[in-house]
């Protein structure tokens, strides 16, 4: 009971140190503290799960339980593992975002927690587990409307452009190590069985799809939500089902088949069809000082990085690609291979090649 109890303060405090270093505008010195003040309590939870984990026997005499590893020791998670994966998920992925610090592995042994990789591992072992397991770029997404929005800082621009799919990081071929923590294997069943995945979960539900996608050439919802890619008011643009059917159809054969199998038949209907890129009513574009382009809207305050926001096709195919959700809609393989083929058939649409 003691040992619960520590551990539950212990989470109650990487809370705490997570916060101070995402969610505040913190710099100079002030942000080193900070990262410092998160690292320490990690290591702290690390050598929490490697220390001996003792039972008492009805005699009263303590005894080490098996190597485990659980917080409590035993053969499966207990009410605490529990409760700190639920966290854990959201502080990997956030401050790798916003501030580049790699908790999972990395080239810094001083940033490698090997008991907690070992925690995440035995988890990501377990089926039920990976079943609701999320994934980097949608925990991100998210988590703004539940804990206020997190701050950049330059050192992570890098590896947050990537989680969100920008400089072709969801282009085909896919580079799993640098999406997520999901390790890409060298067996092309297992990147088989992502397509197909991916491929059942658009075909299972496919006219409700179809319309969904269809409102990325619609009006905007209002109210609008704190989270970007909220918006269940939006209506769809009817006149574009069938287009978009007829695209995610080539998606699934794609996913099915191979996009070298796919491609010639989709090219000859979809080559030029994405739209003249007009911009819709309240979007300009322009450039950041590195360079790449962005969309800022005047009346809402969204900037939107991967997409030009037009009323077309291939905005149709991108609010899709843009609102996969993991594990709501699939899991993180089969929404990785969903999103790259998703561009795959936008540049079909865009160029041809």
């Amino acid at each position: 009971i003691e040992r619960m109890k520590y551990l539950l303060r212990l989470e109650k405090e990487l809370q705490s140190a997570w916060f101070s270093l995402v969610f505040y505008p913190v710099e100079g010195d002030a942000l080193q503290k900070a990262r410092n003040q998160l690292i320490d309590t990690l290591s702290r939870v690390d050598d929490a799960l490697a220390s001996k984990k003792t039972s008492t026997t009805e005699a009263g005499v303590d005894e080490v339980l098996l190597e485990s590893p659980w917080f409590l020791g035993g053969s499966s998670p207990s009410f605490v593992d529990i409760q700190y994966i639920t966290h854990m998920e959201r502080i990997v992925a956030s401050a790798l975002y916003w501030k580049g610090l790699s908790i999972r592995g990395g080239a810094d042994d001083k940033h490698k927690f090997h008991h907690l990789e070992k925690w995440f591992l035995a988890f990501e072992s377990r089926r039920s587990y990976l079943a609701t397991k999320s994934d980097y770029y949608t925990l991100v997404m998210s988590i703004p409307s539940q804990n206020g929005p997190g701050y950049f800082i330059d050192d992570a621009k890098e590896v947050s452009s990537k989680i969100c799919g920008l400089d072709g990081a969801w282009n085909l071929p896919l580079d799993y190590d640098v999406l997520s923590s999901f390790q890409k294997g060298g067996n092309n069943d297992e990147e088989e069985s992502r397509r197909h995945e991916a491929a059942f979960a658009l075909t299972q539900k496919h006219e409700a799809i179809v319309s969904f996608a269809t409102r990325g050439a619609g009006e905007p919802g209002r109210p609008s939500f704190h989270a970007e890619l909220a918006d269940p008011y939006a209506e769809p643009n009817e006149s574009y089902t069938r287009s978009v059917d007829i695209c995610l159809r080539h998606v699934t054969a794609a996913l099915l088949d191979g996009v070298d199998i796919a491609e010639t038949v989709a090219s000859k209907d979809l080559k030029g069809q994405a739209g003249d890129g007009t911009l819709r009513q309240g979007w300009d574009q322009y450039e950041d000082k590195d360079g790449r382009t962005y969309w800022w809207n005047d009346e809402t305050g969204y900037v939107r990085y991967q997409s030009a926001p037009t009323q077309q096709l291939d905005t149709c195919l991108e609010y899709l690609r843009d609102r996969v959700g993991v594990p709501r809609d699939m899991r993180e393989g089969a929404a990785m291979q969903l999103r790259a083929h998703l561009n795959w058939i936008i540049i079909l649409l865009r160029f041809g090649t």
